[in-house]
């Protein structure tokens, strides 16, 4: 079991050092961004943003994942570069229409948004980036199935690098405000599709195919569908917060999100590094087994850095950003448990996807939005920020209740249930204990959250979360990775035969 688990998460965590490390150095340069633009900005930053992720998912079309599972149906090596050319193909065709469509209707986009405020240059540039980015997935999806999660970690943190390094000439240099952080985007996808163009060329042939494109579609246009139901249910509160508060409230709010996304760091790398495992262990006779037993181990660390993002929301706030945007610290907590709940949609996912039942996701993220956007227009106008962030959990809760009904019914995986809910209980009590003591200096909160932090393993441990023969492996574990290191030590310790 565990050699499975050091096989996930070792690529996770190769995944997740190039994405910690920008995220490291954005997080720091929070303070800096929010003395240069304003809550105004950040107010039209977030519409912004809700346009990017309800585009982006149109301009994939859901070929990402179909790309993903598709591989593995292919018998030869031409079959998959069919696959690869008929995805191109396509990209260049459907995608080229949408943009000249978009680009036309720039003006009129602007006006809805921004009523008055010109941002047409924004927009377009908007759709620019959205066009050349929809390349960039087919060679980095294919770098997921070859396992290759260096090579993988090391272009995502070279195009996340050049992007913050750009958006801080445009931005802080420049003073472009919004504009300059779209046009660092696309600068920087530009440079990455011309990067990888070779890496394109040599996995595709450039022919079309009417019974792939067909497959293909098939199974990706339901998850497009779903993205942009999603992206429009988990981002459309900012649109709807601007019906009822101020601009600037929309900015004070954007930055609790920006903060809360920090639990969905984890996810995406453990996405990244999972789906092309489910995808090659599908057919062992013990994958259900298997996949609810790597499930526990995955739910238990999401439960540990939600609670971390809880515990810390208010410190975090108040020494990375000024006073005026202090506020957003009292809905970090709320929007972190939203997206920790919509981060198990992708162990859930693994059922779906395996039967190739992906019309279960637009089904699923209907409800959800229907219960989000309700939510948003009867608890916005009485809590504020507070109903918008409320909405997002109801829907969210939804969402995977429904999600896991039909996964269930598909690809049945044996999930450990009485672990899932110590994990989840442990965490929920360990961020009681952290609102009732509520401590006000921020040396203090920073201590008691650690505190807690520490006691999370403890009580796993104390609850019985670990069995008596994984205890004995992860002891197994600790002492092998040890003696690697007191050997490395000895080595790097002995005199090289030249030096003596």
């Amino acid at each position: 079991m565990f050699d499975n688990v050091r096989r996930i998460f070792g690529h996770l965590l190769v995944y997740g050092s190039a994405d910690i490390a920008i995220l490291a150095t954005t997080f720091l340069l929070l303070p800096v961004y929010t003395r240069v633009l304003s809550p105004s900005d950040y107010g039209v930053l977030a519409l912004v943003l809700v346009l990017e992720a309800v585009l982006k998912p149109v301009y994939r079309w859901g070929l990402d994942t179909s790309f993903l599972r598709l591989h593995y149906d292919c018998r030869s090596d031409e079959e998959r570069r069919r696959l690869s050319g008929t995805i191109i193909l396509f990209l260049i065709g459907a995608n080229g229409i949408l943009t000249l469509l978009l680009l036309g209707l720039a003006p009129t986009i602007n006006g809805a948004l921004f009523g008055g405020q010109n941002h047409v240059t924004t927009l377009s540039l908007l759709f620019a980036n959205g066009f050349i980015g929809s390349f960039i997935f087919l060679p980095l999806t294919r770098l997921q199935i070859q396992e290759k999660s260096r090579t993988y970690a090391t272009l995502t943190f070279v195009r996340s690098l050049g992007t913050i390094v750009l958006r801080l000439v445009f931005v802080v240099g420049l003073r472009w405000n919004v504009t300059g952080i779209v046009l660092a985007d696309v600068m920087i996808s530009t440079l990455m599709v011309a990067g990888l163009s070779r890496s394109i060329n040599t996995m595709t042939t450039w022919r079309f195919s009417r019974s792939v494109a067909r497959e293909m579609l098939q199974f990706g246009l339901p998850r497009a569908s779903q993205g942009i139901l999603h992206q429009g249910m988990a981002m459309s509160d900012r649109f709807f917060l601007t019906l009822y508060l101020p601009l600037g409230q929309v900015g004070v709010y954007l930055i609790g999100v920006s903060i809360a996304s920090l639990v969905k760091l984890y996810p995406v790398a453990f996405t990244t590094a999972w789906m092309p495992f489910a995808f090659d262990s599908m057919r062992r006779a013990d994958a259900p087994l298997l996949f609810g037993r790597l499930s526990s181990y995955a739910f238990a660390v999401l439960s540990f850095l939600t609670l971390a993002l809880a515990c810390f929301a208010q410190p975090v706030v108040e020494l990375m950003t000024p006073k005026t945007f202090h506020t957003a610290a009292q809905i970090v907590p709320l929007l972190a448990l939203g997206m920790a709940i919509q981060s198990t949609s992708t162990l859930l996912s693994t059922s779906i996807n395996v039967a190739k039942r992906t019309h279960v996701y637009p089904i699923a993220t209907a409800l959800a939005a229907v219960v989000s956007v309700g939510g948003y227009l009867m608890l916005i106008p009485r809590w504020g920020l507070f109903g918008a962030a409320a909405s997002v959990v109801a829907g969210q809760v939804v969402f995977v209740l429904t999600l896991g009904y039909f996964a269930q019914r598909y690809f049945a995986i044996h999930y450990e249930w009485r672990r899932l809910w110590t994990a989840a209980g442990v965490a929920i009590a360990l961020y009681g204990i952290m609102v009732l003591v509520a401590p006000a200096p921020i040396a203090t909160a920073l201590g008691v959250g650690l505190a807690l932090l520490a006691m999370y393993p403890v009580a796993l441990i104390v609850l019985g979360f670990f069995k008596a023969q994984e205890l004995q492996e992860i002891r197994q574990l600790l002492a092998s990775l040890r003696d690697s290191v007191v050997a490395d030590k000895r080595v790097s310790s002995t005199p090289d035969e030249s030096e003596k």
